[in-house]
């Protein structure tokens, strides 16, 4: 098992690495002349994506200098079931998609999302679910 200091460099290293692949990746819609909103959302994506990344290394930076464990068991626990709760609220959420879908959308005549906004949706829906029922099992006390 690796030592608080070596994983905080590695957190560390994966964070420059998205960084960097978002940099390039912006880079790219600009040299490839893509259209202006894409560009800028990838530009707003990519400047909240390093802000949260600068915000959760000073926390786990200053955790690590007062000697406190980064999470104990509890809050180990309670990521744990809220992500394997969000996971089936994503699950029901794509087969409901794929009922309305099959149900109500006629394929000759409505436009209806394409596969990637659905993924886009069904992603934000998973992180929003885990967000929410993460706050709620962490409003309580007692154990999972």
């Amino acid at each position: 098992m690796m030592d608080e200091s070596k994983r905080f460099r590695v957190f560390v290293g994966v964070l420059v690495a998205v960084v960097v692949g978002g940099v390039v990746f912006v880079i790219s819609s600009v040299v490839a002349d893509a259209e202006f909103w894409f560009t800028v959302v990838s530009v707003l994506i990519l400047v909240s994506m390093a802000l949260v990344a600068v915000l959760v290394a000073r926390k786990r930076q200053k955790e690590l200098k007062s000697g406190f464990p980064p999470e104990d068991e509890r809050s180990r626990a309670l990521n744990m079931r809220a992500g394997y709760l969000a996971f089936w609220v994503s699950i029901y959420l794509c087969l409901a998609l794929g009922w309305i879908i099959g149900a109500f959308v006629d394929e000759s005549t409505t436009d209806f999302l394409s596969v990637g906004e659905m993924m886009f949706v069904l992603t934000a829906a998973m992180g929003i679910s885990y967000l929410a029922i993460r706050a709620v099992l962490t409003r309580g006390k007692g154990t999972p």
